[in-house]
C-alpha cells in the first residue's frame, strides 16, 4: 500500500517537474524570440543591436541612410561609456581611431592667438577617447557581426501589432526601439511632434571636411567674433571645420547661402572657410537643441540615446550606455517589456538630466546675448595662462564626474570572455 502511494507520488512529481521543463523551455523561446526592430544605424542602435545579440537575440536594424557613414565631427567617449567600449571589446580600436587633441588655440577677434594644451573646448580629460562619430559607428557595426539590417527605408506608422515602412511590406514586432537622433521619427510617430519634446537654443551650425589649411596637428583651432563661433581641427589626414551662430530661427537650416550672409564681414580666414564650405558636397547642417520628456516608452515602443535625451558633450557616451543598460533590462525582465522600459529608465534618468543641466550652462558660451565667451577671451589677454588653465581643469572635472556617474554591475566571473577582461 505504502509501495503503491510512493510510486504514484513519484510519478505525480515527474510530471510536475517534466511540465515546469517543458514550460520554462517554452518560455525562455518566447523570450529570446521575442522581436525586436531598432530604427537608427548609429551609435545607440549599433550598440543596443551588440548586447541584445550577446544575450541571445536577434534584433532588425532599419535605417533610412543607403549605408553606414564614416568620417564625421569628432565626438567623445567618456566615463560609463568607455567601460561599454571594453566589455564590448572595441576599446583598442577606439584607441586606434582617436582624434585626441594635444593642444587648442583661440584666435581673438584682433587676430591674436592664444595656445593651450588639450581639449579646452570639449573638457575632454586623460583617458577619454575623442572619435569621429560615423568612425565610431562603423567599428560597433563591425563589431554586431552578422544581424538583418535594411538600408535605405524607414518607419511610416506603428500600430498595436504591426510596423509599416516606406517600401517594405508590414511586418509584425514585438518592441520597436528609436534610436534614429535628435529628430527622432520614430518618436514623433509614438509620442508626437518634435515641438512638444524639444528645447531649442537657436544655435545653427554647419560641419564640412577642409584641407589642413591652418597646419594643425592633434589641435583645434577656435575663432570667436560678433556672436559667431568658428571651429577647425586636424588630425593626421582628417581636418573639419564648423561655423556655428545664434539664429531666431530655432529650426535647423541647411542653407549654404545663409551661413554665407551671418559670416560676411567677419576677418580672420572666415572668407577663406566660407568658400570651402560653398565648394563642399559633404555639409552636415544642424540646430542646438534638448529632447526633455517626461517618459521614453510608450507601450512597446521605447527610446534611447538622442532619440529620448538628446545633450550637448555627453550625448553619445548616454547613447553607449542606454544600449547597454536597456538590452540587460529586456533579458532579464521575463519578458515583461513595460518592466524592462522602466527599469531602464529609472537607472539613466539622473545621469541624463544632470548631463542636460550641465550641458544647458555651457550653452550659454555661444549665444548672442551672453557676455560670457567675450569675457573669456578678454580675460585670456589679461591673466596669466595658469589661471586660465585652471578654470578649465574645473570645467573638466565636473563633465568627468558626470560622466562617471553611472556604475555597472560587475561582470560575472564565468561568463566572462578574454576580451572583456580588464587588466
Amino acid at each position: 500500500m505504502k509501495a503503491n502511494k510512493f510510486l504514484k507520488f513519484g510519478l505525480a512529481l515527474m510530471l510536475t517537474l517534466n511540465l515546469a521543463s517543458v514550460e520554462a523551455q517554452q518560455y525562455g523561446e518566447t523570450m529570446k524570440d521575442k522581436r525586436i526592430l531598432i530604427s537608427g544605424a548609429g551609435i545607440a542602435g549599433f550598440t543596443l543591436a551588440y548586447w541584445l545579440k550577446q544575450r541571445g537575440f536577434s534584433p532588425t536594424i532599419i535605417e533610412k541612410y543607403p549605408h553606414v557613414r564614416g568620417g564625421g565631427y569628432k565626438v567623445d567617449v567618456r566615463g560609463t561609456a568607455l567601460e561599454v567600449a571594453k566589455r564590448m571589446g572595441i576599446y583598442e580600436d577606439l584607441l586606434e581611431a582617436n582624434v585626441n587633441l594635444a593642444g587648442s588655440k583661440f584666435v581673438s577677434s584682433d587676430a591674436k592667438v592664444f595656445e593651450f594644451e588639450g581639449d579646452i573646448l570639449g573638457h575632454s580629460s586623460i583617458g577619454e577617447i575623442e572619435i569621429n562619430r560615423w568612425d565610431l559607428a562603423q567599428i560597433l557595426s563591425k563589431k554586431v557581426g552578422e544581424i538583418e539590417i535594411i538600408y535605405g527605408d524607414s518607419i511610416t506608422k506603428i500600430d498595436e501589432k504591426m510596423v509599416y515602412f516606406e517600401k517594405m511590406e508590414p511586418r509584425e514586432f514585438d518592441i520597436v526601439v528609436g534610436a534614429d537622433g535628435q529628430y527622432s521619427n520614430v518618436r514623433r510617430l509614438a509620442f508626437g511632434e518634435d515641438s512638444k519634446f524639444l528645447r531649442r537654443y537657436g544655435i545653427q551650425f554647419c560641419v564640412f571636411p577642409i584641407p589642413n589649411i591652418f597646419e594643425l596637428e592633434r589641435c583645434e583651432i577656435v575663432y570667436f567674433d560678433n556672436g559667431k563661433l568658428v571651429t577647425a581641427y586636424a588630425v593626421g589626414d582628417h581636418s573639419y571645420a564648423c561655423l556655428a551662430y545664434k539664429s531666431e530661427d530655432q529650426a535647423p537650416s541647411p542653407n549654404k547661402a545663409l551661413f554665407e550672409k551671418q559670416f560676411q564681414g567677419l576677418d580672420w580666414e572666415v572668407p577663406r572657410l566660407i568658400s570651402l564650405m560653398k565648394e563642399s558636397n559633404d555639409c552636415y547642417f544642424n540646430s542646438i537643441a534638448q529632447v526633455r520628456m517626461p517618459s521614453w516608452s510608450k507601450g512597446r515602443v521605447v527610446l534611447i540615446g538622442d532619440a529620448a535625451h538628446s545633450v550637448q558633450a555627453m550625448g553619445t557616451s548616454l547613447c553607449m550606455v542606454d544600449g547597454y543598460v536597456l538590452a540587460r533590462e529586456i533579458a532579464e525582465s521575463n519578458g515583461d517589456y513595460a518592466l524592462a522600459f522602466e527599469r531602464y529608465e529609472k537607472t539613466m534618468r539622473k545621469v541624463v538630466e544632470t548631463s542636460q543641466d550641465l550641458a544647458e550652462t555651457n550653452q550659454q558660451a555661444f549665444t548672442d546675448s551672453s557676455m560670457r565667451m567675450k569675457f573669456q577671451l578678454y580675460l585670456m589677454k589679461i591673466l596669466p595662462k595658469r589661471i586660465i588653465q585652471y578654470f578649465t581643469e574645473k570645467g573638466k572635472k565636473q563633465m568627468k564626474e558626470v560622466a562617471n556617474a553611472l556604475t555597472l554591475e560587475p561582470i560575472p566571473k564565468m561568463t566572462q570572455k578574454p576580451s572583456d577582461r580588464q587588466d
